[in-house]
């Protein structure tokens, strides 16, 4: 099973709320998509790790599923803190098993693949929590049988990059508990996917395999001193990856480039 992890697209119909991305997000969110839909074989679903957009109007949304409608496969959406719980479940309740109200965390299956999704959205907030509700409603479901492997997705990375200026404004709460519940889980083994950071990078996190996702819309450079300051942007090429799982749960990750102008 094929399944691509793409992250924090910040796609606007009007103007970036975002001084940082790039006025041209569509055009570069266009090519992403294109090429994961001639991607060979052809991929099963697609993770995306929130900031599907930059303002979370409807009219941002209209325009990001515009952008997706090229894909044959599912795409499973968490809310990054440039989306807007309301508008995104207005988007999405035709695709994803959305509550109708609270907090945007669901299951779904995929072949002999879950995935648990989590909403660490604070409105207004550019630092994400996970609340105990949703804490509780994630420990609930990984206890639930499940021979297949796990995917957990959300947008703000509970483990830290190493770039303290942006791992102070990811997840600020939950982080530990988060930790606590993926190290008590005996079972298949679990993948954790996040956004947020602008730049890729994978760890081992509480005994689970977890990775950051790039971004196209702008990217951070790397700079493991910096204490104060934020990194600057940098021009690299932009890449995502493409997680191959096997149904005992052993799983080989590739990464894939998409040349941006």
């Amino acid at each position: 099973m094929l399944i691509a992890h793409i992250s924090d697209f910040h796609v606007f119909s009007d103007k970036p709320e975002t001084a940082l991305v790039r006025l041209d997000a569509e055009k570069a969110a266009r090519r992403v998509v294109a090429d994961l839909a001639r991607f060979t074989p052809a991929l099963d679903a697609v993770a995306f790790t929130g900031d599907l957009t930059d303002g979370g109007s409807a009219a941002d949304y209209d325009l990001l599923k515009d952008i997706l409608s090229l894909l044959q496969c599912p795409v499973y959406v968490v809310p990054g803190n440039h989306d807007r719980r309301s508008a995104l479940r207005a988007a999405f309740r035709d695709r994803l098993p959305l509550a109708e109200t609270g907090y945007l965390n669901y299951e779904t299956q995929i072949g002999f693949l879950r995935i648990l999704a989590l909403d660490t959205l604070i409105e207004g907030r550019g630092e994400g929590a996970l609340v105990g509700e949703s804490l509780d409603w994630l420990a609930e479901h990984l206890l639930r049988p499940f021979e297949g492997p796990t995917l957990v997705l959300l947008h703000h990375a509970p483990f830290p990059s190493g770039m303290a200026p942006l791992d102070r404004a990811s997840l600020i709460s939950g982080g530990q508990e988060l930790g606590l519940i993926l190290g008590a889980h005996r079972g298949a083994p679990i993948v954790l996917l996040a956004g947020h950071i602008h730049r890729p990078y994978r760890a081992m996190w509480s005994g689970t395999y977890a990775a950051v996702g790039g971004s196209p819309a702008f990217q951070v450079a790397l700079n493991l001193a910096a204490d104060e300051h934020e990194p600057g942007l940098v021009d690299e090429p932009y890449s995502y990856s493409v997680y191959r799982f096997q149904k005992d749960g052993s799983f080989a990750v590739h990464t894939r480039f998409v040349e941006l102008d």
